[in-house]
């Protein structure tokens, strides 16, 4: 299965936001956030990546995290 440039480019911004403690605080604390590529990602609405993180509870009271970046599932 081929990954999109589009999934490349949520990939890769999620890599980058998640170096920013900011970023990381915000998408822990409240589930989402907002990355801003200040050097001008091609493939993004005005450069901006929207992060957000659902909690997924298992039947066994397990609870797995999932994040997404502009719809696409990145971890």
């Amino acid at each position: 299965m081929s990954v999109s440039a589009y999934e490349e480019a949520c990939r890769w911004a999620y890599a980058k936001a998640m170096r920013l403690d900011d970023i990381r605080d915000a998408l822990n604390r409240f589930g989402r956030a907002v990355y801003r590529d200040p050097y001008g990602a091609v493939l993004s609405a005005q450069n901006q990546f929207v992060l957000s993180r659902v909690d997924v509870h298992g039947h066994d009271g397990s609870v797995r995290p999932i994040v997404y970046c502009n719809g696409v599932a990145v971890a």
